[in-house]
């Protein structure tokens, strides 16, 4: 019974840590509200996605928005940015 509940313990553990790990290990989450890296992502694919197509625009719209956020510490820079420095970014994700 006692080795049990230490894997229920484990096991509750880890699936915490997998559901949150998406936003909380991203380096974006250093710098910025959760509900602002939602934000950026969505405008980006909004402004990227009729050049590049929404699919890749998803891609390479979350892998740019950690580089993004190193650059721009402060959220309300970031969402000043050009639709060519956003592509800047994301050709750095390729």
């Amino acid at each position: 019974m006692k080795h049990y509940r230490i894997l229920l313990v484990i096991t509750s553990l880890t699936l915490i840590t997998i559901v949150s790990c998406k936003t909380v290990g991203r380096l974006a989450a250093k710098y910025w509200l959760n509900r602002e890296i939602k934000e950026f992502v969505s405008n980006c694919e909004d402004k990227a996605a009729t050049l590049i197509g929404s699919e890749k625009a998803h891609k390479y719209c979350d892998c740019s928005v950690d580089l993004v956020a190193e650059q721009y510490h402060n959220y309300q820079d970031a969402k000043n940015i050009s639709v060519l420095e956003i592509l800047d970014f994301i050709n750095k994700c390729k």
